[in-house]
């Protein structure tokens, strides 16, 4: 059985993890170009797990549509 409301829970989740991550890569990515810190890394890894939630973000979407007609 699909729960819909449990899915667009979800959904929610994902949308504001995406952003959050999207934002810190672009601290990160500030960080590393104006020398505060020496490692990519904090630019990598927060868009790494950014991609990642707007995958799960849109599947969940799909579902949400596929399973609501």
């Amino acid at each position: 059985m699909f729960d819909l409301k449990r899915e667009k829970i979800k959904k929610t989740v994902f949308l504001v993890l995406y952003v959050i991550f999207a934002i810190s890569t672009f601290v990160g990515a500030f960080l590393v170009l104006a020398d505060k810190v020496n490692n990519a890394g904090y630019a990598v890894i927060p868009m790494v797990i950014s991609l990642v939630f707007s995958t799960l973000y849109r599947n969940s979407k799909k579902a949400i549509e596929e399973n609501s007609k």
